[in-house]
């Protein structure tokens, strides 16, 4: 942790708030390697304020995390890795997983991170682990209401009538041997009022089905349901006999469409509407919906044209088989015949979206989104670095703007965020913040250490980044985070600083140097490979609870 020293351009000064990633970034323990998304959860913080950016960031202890680490080895299983710790994995993936039906995985708290009502807590598929806000350091389950309740990574935050705001979370358990088989879901939706108290929970059932994140409107939640279903002969041939991954059990069913679940927000009933789609595909990462002025909605998203759980076709790409093919597309759904009409927005690969959360659930002109660079003559899309601002009217089905920045012949934008100007009245007025990976800061000007975060006003896109902050280490390429509008994690406060007297007292000759003033020690522990992890683009995944895959 440290202050951000190394700044080009300058940050703004009416900007407070801080930027919150998380990510794997721990894959290798005894030579056992994790896959990206299975590695041990680490939450980086930069604190803004007067102009100065504070930096932290911090491995998520979650009980797994303490226990591996004092053993020195993986000893937990974990959704994506096909290799498995315990052994022998046969007898474990026959016996205990598929016969015993006891599907549990680690817990790697890596998935995203969010401070909403004086809570912070880091997510992934099960329930969350409450952070320290001034440190960072893990509390663990049960020490707010937010890291009460099992939720995903995905949420929205919206505005109430009567003005206040709530944070949206929800929980999609399926159990795929329900029913004779067909299987049935059970979709929970929280609400969270600005004190960070659950004020609403709603359950409903409906058939079995994979979602990945959700929309919020005045009066719906709403789930795109992917068409796919459980690759039963793969368990059998694959699974047990670690040639597959748990997720890899999952597969594309073109037997059937898309369909949009729709969820009452208000009142008693708990009647699930459905809306099939007319447009064949998969959505994972939603921009944002609204309902129109003749009660229908509108449900913004990127869609893809196939399969791939792990998005290997944007985090690992060759230019032959896999390459970025996602569209930014608008689904308009008639809630009178619960059918849903599709429109291409845009055929440039797009990724990550995020809007102005002041605008969820309402009719908005103005997304960021992570984007593909180029494309050649035989249709081959180019890697996702760039950020892009694309805007339409509420009413339309047509970009009127749609500007492009990229980042550099080999960098790579990650997520970004919208950042109000404090009182600008326009939808777009205020920044847009990103973390950017440089694949060559061996050869940079400019700190060389492999990570920067960007600042671009969102109404100037196109001039790019009015600041450019050089991080004081590397941080992994991140899966999600989000923008706090309250400054938090930034210099250590008095009983911080107690403790870190306390381990320079006792540092045994480890590195130690100071931040600003002598008046706040940092302790700077130098990265090693097995706590960078690999360097592989994670791009990112908000997991659905697959522990109840096949229960």
């Amino acid at each position: 942790m440290g202050w951000v020293t190394e700044v080009e351009g300058e940050i703004p000064k009416e900007m407070v708030g801080t930027l919150l990633r998380n990510g794997p970034a721990m894959y290798e323990r005894d030579g056992f390697v994790k896959s990206y998304l299975d590695g041990d959860g680490m939450v980086t913080s930069i604190a803004i304020k007067d102009g100065k950016a504070y930096f932290r960031n911090k491995f998520v202890r979650t009980e797994h995390f303490d226990k591996e680490e004092e053993l020195g080895k993986y000893t937990e299983p974990s959704i994506f890795t096909a290799s498995d710790p315990r052994k022998p994995a046969f007898f474990y993936r026959l016996f205990n997983d598929i016969l015993g039906g006891d599907l549990s995985r680690k817990q790697n708290g890596a998935y995203n991170v969010l401070n909403w009502g004086d809570s912070l807590v880091a997510v992934d598929y099960k329930k969350p682990y409450a952070l320290n806000p001034d440190t960072l350091e893990t509390i663990g389950h049960g020490a707010c209401d937010l890291s009460s309740v099992m939720h995903t990574s995905h949420y929205r935050t919206v505005t109430e009538p009567d003005g206040s705001r709530r944070c949206v979370a929800f929980l999609n358990e399926v159990d795929w041997r329900a029913n004779a088989g067909v299987g049935t879901t059970k979709a929970v939706f929280y609400e969270f009022d600005e004190q960070g108290k659950e004020v609403s929970r709603r359950a409903y059932d409906y058939p079995a089905s994979y979602v990945h994140d959700l929309v919020v409107t005045e009066n719906y939640y709403i789930l795109f349901d992917c068409p796919i279903k459980i690759d039963f002969p793969a368990v059998f041939t694959k699974y047990i006999f670690e040639r597959s991954c748990l997720s890899e059990l999952i597969c594309e069913d073109t037997e059937r469409r898309p369909l949009f679940r729709i969820f009452p927000r208000r009142g008693d009933s708990r009647e699930v509407q459905t809306a099939p789609a007319d447009y064949w595909c998969y959505a994972y990462h939603h921009v944002n919906g609204f309902e129109d002025k003749d009660g229908n909605v509108v449900f913004d998203t990127c869609t893809w044209d196939k399969f791939t759980l792990y998005f290997t076709d944007i985090c690992n790409p060759n230019g032959k088989d896999n390459y970025p093919r996602m569209k930014l597309s608008r689904f308009l759904i008639d809630m009178k015949k619960l059918e849903a009409k599709h429109t291409e927005l845009s055929d440039v690969p797009c990724e990550l979206p995020i809007t102005s959360w002041d605008y969820t659930g309402a009719p908005y002109e103005h997304m960021y989104l992570s984007t593909s660079v180029g494309r050649t003559a035989e249709g081959v899309n180019g890697p996702m670095q760039a950020l892009t601002k694309a805007s339409l009217k509420s009413d339309g089905d047509k970009l009127y703007y749609e500007e492009q920045w990229v980042p550099g012949d080999r960098k790579f934008a990650m997520e970004p965020f919208f950042v109000p100007r404090p009182g600008g009245t326009a939808e777009d007025d205020g920044w847009v913040v990103a973390l950017v990976h440089d694949a060559a800061y061996d050869k940079s000007t400019f700190g060389g250490r492999g990570t920067e975060m960007v600042i671009i006003d969102a109404q100037k896109f196109s001039e790019g980044p009015v600041a450019r902050l050089r991080l004081p280490t590397y941080v992994p390429f991140g899966v999600h985070g989000s923008w706090s509008p309250k400054y938090v994690a930034g210099p250590p406060k008095e009983d911080e600083l107690a403790r870190l007297a306390e381990m320079r007292a006792r540092n045994d000759g480890k590195a130690i140097s100071l931040g600003a003033s002598a008046a706040e020690p940092v302790i700077h522990n130098t990265p090693t490979p097995q706590a960078i992890g690999l360097t592989v683009a994670g791009i990112a995944l908000g997991i659905t609870a697959f522990s109840t895959i096949l229960q």
